[in-house]
């Protein structure tokens, strides 16, 4: 028998951590998909013997597929509301959920690929955030006996391991584990030849982009900036490459070696919500987001989130426990916004030399004022054409899902003793982009469907039961040309 499943909300925001703190490896995590190959080639056509086949040799749209001015409610004939309940062997889903349509005449056909940032990204975030503020860093060949650290950071480390020697704990590095007092003896060394102060020098804020490995330290801009006696840790991150597509622009305040996650379903009961004041706070990103030249992007969602961190002592994730209030930001193309979800797209296949992830922009608070400003994956966007394309009825679509929904987690759920149940709160059409397998050099922006809620999975057996979701947790994404099934994790 498998492995239990562990819970999702966990593993997504390990895997995160991970990357935000250790920058780490775009590959991990491909046995986490649970595609079918019915999801990428299974329509309401092909799945239930309609199209031409079942009408004769005739298809029953017209050939004409452009949208010919309608507006999108009228070509979707969505109701407000979508109410259903099914079931399978170990699956339940119950559909309770607004059906939100964007306005607009109807949406187009966009050609996507990825970019590095420039310096002029860069002007207007720095000019905006850190008021223009010099960058600088410690001089670490100055500082090179004390590898780095200043005389006081040394002894409150020492202090730090003296109460957790007493307190019975152990210590990791890398995996290899050490005694208390070698760890201690270590940094006992370099007290004798390290500063009361640091030194520091100043940083050129240039940004480049060259192409290829031996361009990897020209392609990368880390350094601190103070303003107003705050101090910033700085990164521009351009090393773009075919199996490399991750680029990250961070600005993150600094009050501790932590990056900031989502919480939970449930867990913002535990958040103090007078720290936050949300209608105050988006207002403040959207006004910040529009002075640094984000004319089309809006905001598209806002959550709590908290701190974690990877602990040194024992080599694990801890949970800091600094809360947070953050906006998430998209693009917006013919005033329809791309849909944000909790799914980056970093799985891979097998056979794909790499990911793409998608394009992000988050804002995220906390009690002190702006803790984090991430930018990652900058796209390159190209009309393809001014006429609308055709959107196929939310009937249609409302029966894939019926269908996939069931099938897809009862393949997936298939050899564990569990019961599964979805409850289904939101239905939501609008932009994603979406590539060929393989093809991660580029993509096209299409109008999509997705079903957001909550997945809740109780173990027969008695042991720990959970419930992951949120309000950007979607279960299934459906392509709303031609009602295939789109993996989110995998792009395609």
């Amino acid at each position: 028998m498998r492995t239990k499943v562990k819970a999702k909300v966990r593993t997504r925001k390990i895997a995160v951590i991970i990357i935000g703190i250790m920058v780490a490896v775009l590959a991990s995590g491909c046995n986490d998909s649970m595609q079918t190959d019915e999801e990428i080639v299974v329509s309401r056509q092909e799945g239930e013997g309609q199209g031409a086949e079942a009408s004769g040799g005739q298809e029953s749209r017209p050939d004409d597929r452009n949208a010919d001015a309608q507006d999108i409610a009228k070509q979707v004939q969505a109701p407000e509301s979508y109410e259903w309940e099914g079931n399978n062997e170990n699956i339940s889903v119950k559909v309770n959920a607004p059906v939100m349509v964007p306005e607009g005449e109807g949406f187009k056909t966009y050609r996507v690929t990825a970019r590095t940032y420039t310096q002029e990204d860069y002007d207007q975030v720095s000019q905006i955030l850190l008021k223009g503020a010099s960058l600088w860093e410690r001089d670490y060949e100055q500082m090179e006996n004390s590898h780095g650290f200043t005389r006081k950071e040394i002894e409150e480390k020492i202090e730090r391991f003296e109460t957790n020697k007493a307190a019975g704990g152990k210590y990791e590095d890398m995996g290899k584990e050490k005694t208390y007092d070698e760890i201690i003896e270590e940094w006992a060394v370099l007290i004798e030849d390290a500063p009361e102060e640091p030194v520091i020098k100043e940083v050129p804020a240039v940004i480049s982009y060259t192409e290829g490995e031996e361009y990897y330290e020209e392609n990368l801009l880390t350094a601190y900036a103070t303003v107003e006696g705050q101090d910033y840790f700085v990164s521009v991150d351009n090393n773009l490459k075919e199996d490399w597509r991750w680029v990250t622009f961070e600005i993150t305040a600094d009050r501790g070696n932590a990056s900031f996650m989502p919480l939970g379903e449930g867990e913002e009961a535990f958040v103090e919500a007078d720290k936050f004041p949300a209608d105050e706070l988006k207002e403040e990103a959207e006004k910040m987001i529009a002075d640094m030249g984000f004319t089309e992007f809006t905001a598209a969602g806002e959550e709590y989130f908290r701190t974690y961190s990877w602990n040194e002592e024992t080599d694990a994730l801890s949970e800091d426990g600094r809360d947070g209030y953050g906006i998430h930001f998209t693009r917006v193309l013919d005033g329809i916004p791309v849909t944000y979800t909790y799914s980056n797209g970093t799985i891979i296949e097998d056979g794909v030399i790499s990911a793409w992830p998608y394009e992000t922009l988050d804002v995220i608070y906390d009690g002190e004022g702006i803790a984090n400003f991430k930018w990652i994956n900058p796209y390159n966007i190209e009309k393809m054409s001014d006429e609308t394309v055709f959107l196929i009825p939310f009937s249609d679509i409302q029966s894939i899902f019926e269908e996939m929904i069931l099938k897809k987690y009862g393949d997936f759920f298939e050899n564990y003793d569990a019961e599964v149940s979805f409850e289904i709160n939101e239905v939501r059409l609008g932009y994603m982009r979406v590539m060929e397998k393989g093809n991660v050099m580029e993509g096209t922006m299409i109008p999509v469907w997705d079903f957001f809620g909550s997945e809740s999975i109780v173990y027969k057996d008695g042991s720990e039961s959970y419930t992951y979701g949120g309000s950007y947790a979607s279960w299934l994404t459906i392509n709303a040309l031609d009602g295939t099934v789109i993996d989110r994790d995998l792009g395609y």
